[in-house]
């Protein structure tokens, strides 16, 4: 057999058996090489505008001229969240290799991005249990603002003024592999305007 030959025959028998070996490796700390578990976006890819005040604000109802008397206010706000359980590589065959997540639980810490360092709504934690198949995605809802939140400064103070805070939701999701019990943490971010809107025939576009 010639070197050239041979050369091919190595390589393709080390493919091999790194297919192997990260298919059928019961070794818990394998899984890390294996699986990804990720968010693959929130609230269909677009920013979250919080409204602060309780009322009705929107003055007419969609396509007429009547003026609205009800209230459209949001008590506690939820986000749509996408998770995705995917293959960590190409190599790997999902329905074999790869374990059900369940994540519980989630933490929501504010940042400021408008430059005044102000922070909405303190750090809190929130529980859930959604499971996600291997190789499936799975949407979810969770809380973005508690309910309390709205009613102490300063979101109450913002209500009937202008006022905007601009800010970067950190959200720290957590669980574990289900056939394995393998903890799992991941984060994502969201851009969450908080304000006290007033959406006319004009201007509901731009909400």
């Amino acid at each position: 057999m010639s070197v050239r030959k041979m050369s091919l025959v190595a390589a393709v028998m080390l493919i091999v058996g790194i297919a192997v070996m990260v298919g059928c490796s019961d070794k818990p700390y394998n899984y890390t090489t294996r699986t990804i578990v990720y968010v693959s976006y929130m609230n269909d890819g677009m920013p979250y505008l919080c409204d602060v005040l309780e009322q009705g604000d929107s003055l007419y109802y969609e396509d007429t001229n009547i003026y609205k008397i009800d209230d459209d206010y949001i008590k506690e706000d939820r986000v749509k969240v996408v998770f995705h359980n995917r293959p960590y590589n190409s190599l790997i065959e999902p329905e074999l290799s790869l374990g059900d997540f369940l994540v519980t639980g989630y933490t929501v810490e504010f940042v400021s991005t408008d430059g005044s360092g102000i922070v909405p709504v303190p750090p809190f934690t929130g529980n859930t249990s959604v499971l996600i198949p291997a190789d499936e995605m799975v949407e979810a809802w969770i809380v973005i603002v508690p309910f309390g939140s709205k009613n102490v400064d300063p979101l109450v103070s913002m209500q009937y003024t202008p006022a905007e805070i601009y800010t970067n939701a950190r959200i720290t999701f957590t669980g574990h592999e289900v056939q394995t019990d393998r903890e799992v943490t991941f984060q994502a971010g969201l851009h969450v305007n908080f304000g006290d809107p007033l959406i006319t025939k004009t201007n509901k576009t731009d909400f």
